[in-house]
């Protein structure tokens, strides 16, 4: 493969359809793509199909009369076509197609204001449940759930281990329900 070099000669020679090139062109060429679409796909027949029609654009690209202007520039031309029949495989095979941005927004008709008023209500009975505990165990439930954040902060933050974090949240949780089952639907205390 070493007696080729990309030079005026090889890309005319290519255009022409010179077999021994269009075969060094393809199996140089080819390893290397299918090097490049292995860590971007999984399925084999996704990475032949692009690798084929990457080699059926650059080819035809090649035998138009504009052809490729920089010989020296044929593996970075190979590589940008690979990307674009990359691009437009993965937009094909899209469940759903784009929305575009500038696309009206869509109004949820089933909206159910009623679901909101519920809504509403637990989180006032969650509040209420979480202000009627220790303070040690509602910040950590707050920490976890309502701040949503991650257990090597709230380690760090409350200086323990994440064995005794999890000894922490499970107390806590027990609480929480305890406290919640002591509360009445109105969040008033059950008699």
């Amino acid at each position: 493969m070493s007696a080729f070099s990309f030079d005026e000669s090889y890309i005319q020679k290519l255009a022409a359809g010179d077999q021994s090139v269009v075969d060094h062109f393809t199996a140089y060429f080819g390893t290397l793509l299918r090097i490049k679409l292995r860590t971007k796909l999984r399925s084999h027949q996704m990475i032949e199909d692009i690798r084929q029609d990457t080699f059926l654009r650059v080819l035809s690209s090649i035998r138009k009369r504009d052809g490729l202007h920089n010989p020296e520039r044929l593996g970075g031309f190979v590589n940008s076509v690979c990307n674009n029949v990359m691009m437009e495989h993965f937009r094909a095979s899209t469940r759903h197609p784009q929305i575009p941005e500038d696309a009206p927004e869509v109004v949820d008709e089933d909206a159910d204001p009623t679901r909101n008023l519920v809504s509403e209500e637990r989180k006032r009975l969650v509040e209420q449940v979480l202000d009627s505990m220790p303070v040690k165990d509602r910040e950590l439930l707050r920490m976890v759930y309502l701040e949503e954040r991650g257990k090597d902060f709230i380690c760090r933050e409350l200086r323990v281990t994440p064995e005794y974090y999890r000894v922490l949240i499970h107390r806590a949780k027990m609480r929480f329900r305890e406290v919640l089952g002591n509360v009445g639907p109105d969040g008033s205390p059950k008699s």
